[in-house]
């Protein structure tokens, strides 16, 4: 049976009203990344499985418009999974997010993320979520905007794990370099996440982190960063992956790549998988 729980900016549409809480994970990842590398690696992880909660928001960012007879879903999805070791890692599927300003001026990002962030941060705590994963690239970098003297350039195959926590610590990859004390540019929602998960976690706090792929390639996508990104949630959490939706997901995002107009992936998806969206 649903159960329906209404904060303040985002409703919650359960699948099930039966979920224990216990130590968990919350993996985050925006489908909408340049390359989506993060969408790859995010959807290889949920593989088969089915959205165990809903998460309606006013703040969305929702199109007027949609269409029949396969519509596309307004509203973000979360999915369950376990790794190796038994523990519960819940994967939260951001499938759009307020845009990028243009300049200061017409900067609103904070104003409409941060209440969602904050009210599913709120709920994931009486489910017993003590740890914060966002998966995310080095965009920056893959628009060769690097002064490499001042940003962090991260290797091909390599994932630089910034700890939100210690933030006074080095940021270290998991090929073990590290940063020498150059910056990294994080664009949200990965540090609004991160920021208020540190914040309203009334939990102990396991660990808050921003796993960044290396990104060099400037393609539609970016298949080794998704795969890098892999590596990291099965060699440091435990988790197991679906190699055939991963190649599934990548034949995808083949499919629309020489397109000259605006590339809607929710509308895509929806066009090819029926049942898989509305």
């Amino acid at each position: 049976m649903k159960h329906i729980t209404q904060r303040s900016d985002a409703d919650f549409i359960w699948q099930n009203d039966n979920l224990q809480s216990e130590p968990s994970s919350l993996i985050v990842f925006h489908q909408g990344e340049m390359g989506f590398a993060s969408f790859i690696a995010g959807m290889g992880l949920i593989g088969e499985e089915k959205p165990v909660c809903k998460i309606f928001s006013k703040l969305h960012k929702v199109g007027a418009f949609n269409s029949a007879p396969e519509p596309t879903f307004p509203e973000w999805r979360m999915f369950e999974t376990r790794n190796e070791d038994g523990r519960r890692f819940f994967i939260l599927r951001i499938t759009h997010a307020y845009p990028l300003p243009d300049s200061d001026v017409a900067d609103h990002v904070w104003l409409y993320t941060y209440p969602i962030v904050r009210d599913i941060v709120m709920e994931m705590n009486q489910h017993g979520v003590d740890e914060l994963v966002y998966l995310t690239t080095n965009m920056l970098q893959a628009v060769n905007k690097v002064a490499p003297d001042e940003y962090i350039s991260i290797d091909d195959g390599d994932v630089a794990l910034f700890d939100y926590v210690n933030h006074e610590e080095e940021i270290q990859t998991i090929n073990g370099k590290d940063t020498l004390e150059r910056q990294i540019i994080l664009a949200p929602p990965s540090w609004p996440f991160a920021s208020v998960f540190k914040n309203f976690c009334t939990n102990d706090i396991r660990g808050v982190w921003i796993a960044i792929g290396g990104n060099t390639k400037t393609g539609f996508i970016d298949e080794e960063t998704s795969l890098s990104l892999l590596k990291y949630c099965k060699d440091v959490l435990g988790l197991s992956y679906s190699k055939s939706k991963v190649e599934e997901y990548i034949g995808v995002l083949r499919d629309f790549e020489h397109l000259t107009q605006p590339f809607d992936l929710d509308r895509a998806m929806a066009d090819r998988y029926q049942n898989m969206h509305g």
